[in-house]
């Protein structure tokens, strides 16, 4: 049964398409749009409280909170205690429920199918893989309207996936998949890596220093690089960006293009506690 979840709406008069948030030492908590401005509303979460962090959403103080497109907070009526693994919309708490964020900040609760739940072996980004009948590995995808999909895509053995990533998986063979935000899966069969090495939400560094994005769509690129970024000076993955050791953070639009942006009031990102991831 799919469960709608609704709760009190915390900011009333931000214009902007919130895609993430980082939790500064001091408590600050930033957010970024969907074109990768990054903004400062006032809002505070003591980090050592944040005990669970997606892309979308984070636990502070056993409490539910969720990000929507459009830059909204939400603080459901939803406490959550432990669970058994996330996603960067979605996790499995410790019942073997399964909860989505969708891109409105909604929460979706799946019940039913708690014996899928209770067998999941890697989670991702926006999917995650279970064991199914006769030990075969079965995929599931998320999608951002909050629907969860078992996906049987040609040539995929699920059981071959070696590096799972955000909206991205590569497999023992080194061909990468992406998964699109309504859960599609794509293999990208002209595109050549090599093997990932560091995972983000929506963009992976591989063995060869290369830094790929992937669009919301699905679509696997290497971008233009800003000026400044020096891929062995990131110290911080998080879901749509990355910051370096001078505290810069170069950030990647739903579009899978890169760049490096400012906040109108300076933080030392460096000291960043809690990334979305």
């Amino acid at each position: 049964m799919k469960k709608f979840l609704f709760a009190s709406l915390m900011l009333a008069s931000v214009s902007a398409f919130s895609q993430s948030y980082l939790v500064l030492n001091n408590g600050v908590t930033l957010t970024t749009d969907k074109a990768g401005f990054i903004y400062d509303f006032g809002h505070f979460r003591i980090p050592y409280k944040v005990t669970i962090s997606g892309g979308n959403f984070f636990v502070s103080d056993k409490v539910l909170s969720t990000v929507d497109n459009q830059g909204f907070l939400y603080e459901k009526d939803i406490k959550v205690d432990e669970i058994n693994g996330k996603g960067l919309n979605y996790f499995i708490d410790d019942s073997e429920h399964l909860f989505t964020i969708d891109e409105q900040g909604i929460v979706y609760e799946y019940e039913e199918d708690s014996s899928i739940f209770r067998k999941v072996i890697s989670y991702g980004g926006n999917f995650f893989t279970a064991k199914g009948e006769k030990k075969k590995i079965d995929l599931y995808t998320v999608s951002n309207t909050g629907n969860y999909f078992k996906m049987a895509v040609e040539g995929l053995n699920p059981a071959e996936i070696e590096k799972v990533g955000g909206k991205y998986f590569q497999t023992k063979s080194g061909l990468v998949y992406t998964v699109s935000k309504e859960g599609f899966v794509y293999p990208k069969n002209t595109m050549t890596t090599g093997q990932i090495k560091r995972i983000g939400g929506n963009f992976f560094i591989d063995s060869n220093h290369f830094i790929y994005t992937v669009s919301e769509d699905g679509v696997l690129k290497l971008p233009i690089l800003p000026a400044e970024l020096v891929v062995s000076d990131l110290i911080k993955l998080g879901s749509n960006y990355m910051i370096d050791s001078e505290g810069r953070i170069f950030v990647v639009d739903h579009l899978g293009d890169m760049y490096e942006r400012t906040v109108a009031v300076k933080h030392d990102l460096r000291k960043s506690k809690i990334i979305s991831k």
